[in-house]
């Protein structure tokens, strides 16, 4: 046998509290109420402010706090690890300027020179790109404009944690014969860095070259000048330039990043600074800290905060072609994605076009076909022409594009070779590989191919193929890198583009595809575990599910068995009006479905053939059958966020109407005609009197804007049951109070034998508590109190009483006779 009350199941032994609604009462005591703020965040750190310099900052190259600084090598979180670090998510800036990342384990091998910062999101270790000479068109320095014509040779960078700056090798003085013509390999050259200035040797003087072939070295370059035909005179300079290395005096590092032991974790801030440091500044993006914000300028004493996973996969969307050239050639179907980018195999790839003419975009829905086909990788002409495909895409792995451009400037130098420059893109040393080529597209006189790369000098590549080349102005080139491979979508030719459009795709890439959580379905779970009152999710994608899933939350944490009563503080989605929300008209507000199609909220849209995602969303009908949802309106606030002033959805004033009940004791004081602040609300947001009545009247919340704030027309659930005991949120809390204090009052009686006093031991404390009700104020009255054996489980006890919350006062009826007396 188990215990004899509803839904007791296996219960353990405990003390179980039901609440009904009656036309008599509930009651609770007072005491704070507590919310949790749920939303997606990230941490925002500052590494380092102002630098030190000189390879002074930071940690050792080991990526231990014990070894000697570098000025390149930093850890995030400081002395207190926060790694492991979510895929894909972390985001380096140096002086403010977003870095290129590469995530990859930090070792002491050097790291592909097209990233800027390399990040081991297992162990929070982030290195900056070592120092390195920067080719300068196929060559590491550039002359000026000598009148000696001899050069550099033997260069090296010697020190890989130098900072980035430009090295000046100038000529001070020659020496010269009778005559006064320089004599060849006497000219001396003192070499100045733009950060470093001049290196001086162990004796205090200034480390110099002279023009006679010999290698030298200031412990930071190496290298030899050497004499050419016409002799080097004053004044006479090159340039090296040194990319990379470590922080400059001054300079500032910050990161920006989601650590795995944040997600799912709520922790209890009492200061909206500590929160922040852990989960980021406020914005639109960091809701979770938005949020809070909110809650914090209404006076909590304190909040939860709940760090929650994007409800779906990331989408990043990517401009494929800026202005189709009509075309419907292999080119023009084909489109590559930025390196590093591997759409999921799982995901579909959605596609929008812009009208050359009206500007207008609109989504085309074309047919997925399996993503990196090996048959179609080694013949894609096969699928965009062969007829096999109609009105479809696929995606296929090919060598990587390191450069690109369309205005290409070929001339023929012998019968197998030529010169390709462009002014918008520059060749250099590291285009001289065996593993590139450069291929030709689009090309009006027979000159598409991939070719061998020959040499490379002043910016310019020399290709060359047997069967020669024809001389040719605004070709379209590439320069592709077996080494590692890009991912390049392919259309079929039925989905070429018009003249002039553009074509826009988002996707879902493999590295974001596992970090989600379907309708916060984890984070729910992960609030079950802490004691609050109040539950405020803040998502930014599949909204409805989200909230839906928060109020079956709120309802089953409520119950007899979970003993964790609790209410959903939320509101109205940007977009949705008056009618929307009290339910005439449904709304398209956001993405409910796999479409990302323009919005709408006309049903003679969808049957023009218009992608809609029309919804209801009256309040009524998602929310009416529960007490336990307080639903805000309007539909839009403005909010500070650090500098900006941001545009947020109405649910927000849920964080600060949860905020503004946390610093309130008196639970049985109505939110109606209060003031909730830290957000404005546009004067457009004012109804009419009979429109107000009607939102109020569906169970909504209402805020009229006024200074500093909105003032809260009417504080209700939106329940449909018209009770007064469910339609207060006050007496809400009243009732979700009692239970827990009763709960608590009683627990202590569990496990312990019976006592001849027993039965008046349990009536003296039920009392006791009714009394400590009425005291604060919690309820006016209390009767029927009764305390009795369980007629079917001996070992259980019923204590029975009917209380009268304290309602709040919502009207006063004034009847005013005005005539002769």
């Amino acid at each position: 046998m188990a215990g004899n009350f509803p839904g007791a199941g296996n219960a353990v032994p405990s003390a179980v509290v039901q609440t009904e609604s009656i036309t008599s009462g509930v009651a609770v005591p007072s005491g704070a109420r507590t919310s949790v703020i749920m939303g997606e965040g990230n941490r925002d750190e500052t590494i380092i402010n102002l630098a030190v310099g000189n390879g002074n900052d930071g940690i050792g190259s080991d990526c231990t706090l014990t070894g000697t600084p570098d000025g390149r090598h930093y850890l995030l979180g400081g002395q207190n690890a926060v790694g492991p670090l979510i895929e894909n998510r972390t985001r380096v800036f140096r002086n403010g300027v977003e870095l290129s990342v590469l995530e990859a384990p930090v070792d002491s091998n050097p790291f592909d020179s097209r990233f800027d910062v390399r990040v081991d999101i297992a162990t929070d270790c982030i290195e900056l790109q070592r120092a390195s000479l920067v080719d300068q068109g196929g060559a590491f320095f550039r002359a000026g404009e000598n009148t000696g014509n001899g050069t550099i040779s033997n260069l090296s960078l010697l020190d890989p944690n130098a900072p980035a700056e430009t090295w000046t090798a100038r000529v001070t003085s020659v020496q010269r014969d009778g005559y006064g013509i320089p004599i060849d390999g006497y000219a001396k050259f003192i070499v100045r860095g733009s950060i470093t200035g001049v290196v001086l040797d162990g004796y205090g003087s200034q480390i110099s070259w002279q023009s006679d072939a010999q290698i030298r070295d200031n412990g930071i370059l190496k290298f030899a000048i050497s004499e050419g035909i016409t002799p080097f005179v004053e004044g006479d300079a090159f340039v090296v330039e040194v990319a990379g290395g470590s922080l400059r005096v001054g300079e500032s590092l910050t990161a920006n990043y989601i650590a795995e032991i944040d997600i799912n974790d709520p922790q209890f801030f009492t200061n909206i600074n500590q929160l922040t440091l852990k989960h980021g500044k406020p914005s639109l993006s960091n809701r979770l800290s938005l949020g809070a914000q909110l809650a914090f300028a209404n006076g909590t004493p304190g909040a939860f905060a709940l760090q929650c996973a994007p409800s779906i996969p990331r989408r990043e969307s990517y401009l494929l072609v800026s202005s189709s050239n009509g075309q419907t050639d292999l080119e023009e179907l084909t489109f590559e994605l930025p390196l590093g980018i591997l759409p999921d195999v799982d995901a579909n790839i959605n596609f929008f076009i812009t009208n050359a003419i009206t500007n207008v975009e609109s989504q085309i829905i074309p047919n997925k076909v399996d993503f990196y086909n090996s048959t179609i990788t080694s013949n894609p002409s096969g699928f965009v022409f062969g007829g096999a495909y109609s009105f479809s895409y696929t995606v296929i792995l090919d060598d990587s594009v390191q450069k690109s451009g369309e205005d290409g400037v070929l001339t023929v130098i012998t019968a197998t070779t030529a010169k390709l420059d462009s002014a918008t893109v520059q060749f250099g040393l590291d285009d001289v590989s065996a593993t590139r080529s450069v291929r030709i597209e689009n090309s009006t006189s027979g000159n598409d191919g991939a070719y061998a790369v020959v040499s490379v000098s002043n910016g310019n590549v020399v290709i060359t193929n047997p069967g020669g080349f024809t001389a040719e102005t605004g070709i379209e080139f590439q320069v592709l890198d077996s080494v590692s491979s890009s991912a390049r979508i392919l259309l079929t030719d039925d989905l070429a583009l018009s003249l002039g459009e553009s074509l826009r795709c988002t996707l879902v890439d493999t590295k974001d595809a596992d970090f989600f959580d379907p309708g916060w379905i984890s984070a729910y779970d992960s609030a079950e575990r802490i004691e609050v009152d109040m539950v405020v999710p803040l998502p930014s994608q599949t909204i409805s599910v989200i909230l839906q899933n928060g109020k079956s939350h709120v309802e089953a944490m409520s119950g007899i068995k979970n003993k964790k009563e609790r209410v959903l503080m939320t509101g109205a989605i940007k977009g949705l009006t008056p009618d929307n929300v009290i339910g005439n008209t449904p709304a398209a507000v956001e993405d409910i479905g796999l479409l990302e199609g323009i919005q709408g909220d006309e049903i003679n849209e969808i049957l023009a053939g218009d992608v809609e995602d029309l919804s209801d969303y009256g309040v009524q009908n998602g929310f009416g059958d529960s007490f336990r949802v307080n639903y805000f309106y309007p539909d839009e606030i403005i909010v500070q966020a650090g500098a900006d002033r941001v545009a947020a959805d109405g649910f927000f004033i849920g964080a600060a109407a949860a905020g503004y009940y946390s610093g309130r004791d008196q639970i049985q004081e109505p939110l109606t005609n209060k003031t909730i602040g830290g957000f404005s609300i546009t004067r457009d947001k004012l109804y009419a009197p009979i429109i107000e009545e009607n939102i109020t009247a569906a169970g909504i919340s209402l805020l009229r804007p006024v200074a500093g704030g909105g003032l809260v027309i009417f504080g209700k659930t939106t329940t449909d049951s018209l009770l007064p005991e469910e339609e207060e949120q006050s007496v809400v809390f009243i009732r979700d109070r009692l239970a827990k204090d009763m709960r608590t009052a009683f627990q202590p009686f569990i496990g312990k034998a019976e006592t001849p006093t027993f039965e008046a031991t349990l009536y003296a404390r039920a009392t006791s508590m009714m009394i400590s009700f009425l005291s604060r104020r919690l309820i006016t009255d209390f009767t029927d109190l009764t305390v009795v054996r369980d007629p079917v489980e001996p070992r259980q006890w019923n204590v029975t009483v009917k209380v009268q919350p304290t309602f709040p006062v919502n009207w006063i009826f004034i009847r005013l006779g005005i005539g002769v007396l």
